[in-house]
């Protein structure tokens, strides 16, 4: 029987020594092949010491060789070329030392030496010294793996690795990532020969876990392969795999992967955990594969039908006020001199008119009541439990809420390992308060039950910086001025460096030149890939040369038939574009002109790439809309309304998330279609901090409050510059008329 215990490196070290040798790159695979043919006869496909390995090699017997099959001359060929590799001191060395620790940068130098040195290898080391120089440290103390790196490289600009171009920073990019492989513990290919490689209870678990993917999501087969393999090489059979290791593998494999990844690892997870629960097998389970609310779901069935009739009743008097409403029925029939709305009528026999809210609005009002109905049900220290409306506004039934919610977030930031600040407010237990709140004003309840709430709303509001004692002796709240997300207040501080605003002015005619350069190779039709680049490069040129509109609209946008939003000359020329203010936010509408660049890309769009996207979302010829999609139903036709079959618009999410993608990969800017939004109020304020005015009626602010509330911070950040640029205009005319010449005999007599 091989022993299993020896110190100085297995099989798995051979391999890993093999990667990092000067090899033609058929010859490299070929030898670890073989490597691994004579360790599956060997041991099964098992790792054990090398020095045995080779042993058994050399001295083979006839009946190895006829184990091993009618290749076992090349097989055994390849294994003494794998034991001159292994046999290099400085590879051996590298891959030995570094098991058991974490590697770092200065590792991954010494594994691209090892390669050779080639001038490849140069300007990979010369680029993961970049890195290190541009995170303020030395190769040695950074962490190279992916885990860490990735989230550095996706903040790196080509100003930091000292290139010029998107495309040579993502050449940087993958010498780095190519570089942190050969030295990552956690580096796995799960190809198939790793697979075969695999002892057979993991061949198994595998073949039970694939029988539960669609052959179709071959993302998700590759994720459970990797996982299999990893899981292996750190000597776990299935039912040996716990927590700690689920965690590590996904947290890699959402660092290497895209952000849809998290979908396909989720499905992966959920595969994962049936099996095991169906093979009643002790292993770990995946945590967060499903939806991660802040609060448990519950249905709206559950909670108490005196609640339920109570708030029903007042979602019926609820109208979206852009719905696809017929206003004629707001009209008493009767004389038509007579347009008195009507009012409406709940089943108690009380009337009231019609509260105007949005579909999205009316589901939150919805959710805050049944949410709040459930903690206090499911909180111990609710000892009455709410039977009606009423009841949810008492201070228990709230606290409960507030403690949940809370406690939800504590455990997600723990998990983490970041610190729980106790003392810091969060934005949604103060929404759904605040909701619970607007639903007892419209359902005219006693003002002594909503005055407490309205203050606990005060409390919990994260904006409330402060308070200070007015006249009249009653406490006034102060409000910070930014109300901007962290989120896109990140992304939008990228563009504080002038070569980021150049990036993202130039990043219209990148994205059309990516998408048209299939004019040039002999197509007769772009590809959907390049269709899709080119919608990108017609959003940002939207964004800066028309109007920066909202997500909502943007997807909106019609291009065909009786309601079009644009009218585009027949020839060359301007053209306009029209939003109605019943489509709008703040129901403000827009007329603004259209120059005749943007015309032309337009007219492009519409004739050559937006045909590939009817098709593909198989919607119909006559879809007015410029960026046609698959879906029916949309929130503005109602609640349960729609656009008929084939008619209905790609949903904003999926457009921001392409946006993304491209705005990334060919102009090296993290932002979407909201920042994008943002970015033309700071440029105003950049050049002018006085311009709020200017901003407003870019952005269509209906107030100028929202935009100052907005926009305080740049434009504070703005006065900063202009004052400090000031000030030294100033010091420089005072200090030129000062004389600092010392008067020498003054100077003697003192």
């Amino acid at each position: 029987m091989l022993d299993s215990t020896h110190p100085t490196g297995t099989t798995a070290d051979v391999i890993a020594v093999l990667r990092l040798t000067p090899l033609n790159a058929a010859t490299r695979t070929m030898t670890i092949n073989s490597v691994r043919a004579l360790r599956e006869v060997l041991s099964g496909g098992a790792d054990f010491p090398a020095d045995t390995f080779f042993a058994a090699a050399e001295t083979a017997t006839p009946e190895l060789r006829a184990q091993i099959g009618d290749r076992h001359s090349q097989i055994l060929s390849d294994v003494k070329r794998a034991r001159r590799a292994w046999d290099d001191p400085f590879r051996q060395d590298l891959v030995l030392r570094l098991r058991g620790r974490l590697p770092t940068l200065q590792d991954a130098i010494d594994a691209v030496d090892a390669g050779g040195s080639s001038e490849q290898a140069k300007r990979t080391v010369q680029s993961l010294r970049k890195l290190s120089e541009s995170q303020a440290t030395s190769p040695a103390g950074i962490i190279a793996t992916a885990i860490v790196v990735e989230p550095l490289l996706r903040r790196l600009t080509p100003e930091d690795l000292d290139v010029h171009t998107p495309k040579s920073l993502s050449n940087k990019l993958a010498q780095i990532r190519a570089a942190v492989r050969l030295v990552d513990p956690n580096a796995i290919s799960g190809k198939a020969a790793d697979i075969k490689a695999l002892p057979k209870v993991w061949r198994d678990m595998l073949e039970k876990l694939e029988a539960n993917i669609p052959a179709s999501c071959s993302a998700v087969i590759a994720i459970v392969r990797r996982l299999a393999v990893r899981a292996n090489r750190d000597g776990l059979t299935p039912g040996e795999v716990p927590a700690e290791f689920l965690k590590n593998f996904a947290e890699h494999e959402m660092a290497t992967k895209s952000d849809s990844h998290k979908d396909k690892l989720r499905r992966a997870g959920h595969v994962w955990n049936a099996v095991i629960a169906e093979a009643d097998l002790p292993a770990a389970q995946f945590e967060n594969t499903g939806p991660q609310n802040r609060l448990p779901d519950v249905s709206w069935e559950e909670v108490p039908e005196r609640i339920r009739a109570r708030v029903e009743v007042l979602m019926d008097r609820m109208v979206a006020p852009q719905g696809d409403e017929d206003w004629s029925s707001f009209i008493e029939d009767g004389d038509e001199d007579d347009l008195g709305l009507v009012d409406l009528v709940d089943d108690a026999g009380t009337t009231g008119a019609a509260i105007p809210r949005e579909w999205g609005t009316q589901r939150n009002l919805r959710a805050a009541v049944k949410r709040v109905w459930h903690a206090a049900e499911t909180s111990p220290k609710v000892i009455q439990k709410p039977e009606r409306l009423e009841d949810l506004f008492r201070q228990e039934c709230l606290v409960a809420t507030v403690a949940a919610i809370r406690e939800k977030r504590r455990a997600k930031v723990e998990a983490r390992g970041e610190s729980w600040e106790a003392h810091k407010k969060g934005r949604y237990e103060c929404s759904l308060v605040q909701a619970l709140y607007s639903v007892g004003k419209s359902c005219d309840l006693a003002e002594d039950l909503l005055e407490p709430v309205r203050l606990l709303t005060l409390k919990l509001d994260p904006s409330v910086v402060g308070t200070k004692l007015k006249s009249d002796g009653s406490l006034a709240y102060i409000y910070e001025d930014r109300k901007i997300g962290k989120h896109h207040e990140d992304m939008l501080r990228q563009f504080n460096e002038d070569a980021a605003l150049k990036r993202w002015f130039q990043a219209p005619g990148v994205l059309w030149r990516e998408a048209e350069k299939w004019t040039k190779q002999g197509r007769n039709r772009p590809t959907i890939a390049q269709a899709s680049l080119a919608r990108s490069a017609v959003v940002a040129q939207l964004a800066q040369r028309v109007t920066p509109m909202r997500r909502t609209n943007l997807v909106r946008l019609r291009a065909f038939g009786d309601e079009a939003h644009f009218n585009l000359p027949i020839g060359a020329g301007e053209g306009t574009l029209i939003l109605p203010g019943a489509e709008l936010k703040n129901l403000r509408s827009i007329h603004v002109t259209i120059d005749p660049e943007t015309v032309r890309m337009l007219k492009r769009f519409i004739e050559v790439y937006r045909p590939l996207f009817v098709e593909r979302s198989k919607a119909d010829p006559e879809n007015p809309h410029l960026f046609p999609g698959a879906e029916s139903e949309r929130k503005e036709r109602g609640e349960n309304g729609g656009y008929p079959e084939g008619f209905g618009y790609m949903i904003k999410d999926k457009l921001c998330q392409r946006f993304r993608k491209h705005i990334r990969r060919h102009s090296m800017l993290h932002m979407d279609l909201q920042v994008m939004r943002h970015i033309a109020g700071k440029v105003i304020l950049d050049m002018d901090p006085s311009a709020m005015g200017l901003v407003q009626e870019v952005l269509g602010h209906k107030r100028i409050e929202t935009t100052q509330s907005y926009y305080a911070q740049v434009s504070k950040i703005v006065a900063q510059k202009n004052y400090l640029q000031l000030l030294d205009q100033y010091s420089r005319r005072v200090m030129s008329h000062v004389d600092f010449r010392i008067d020498l005999e003054q100077q003697l007599e003192g």
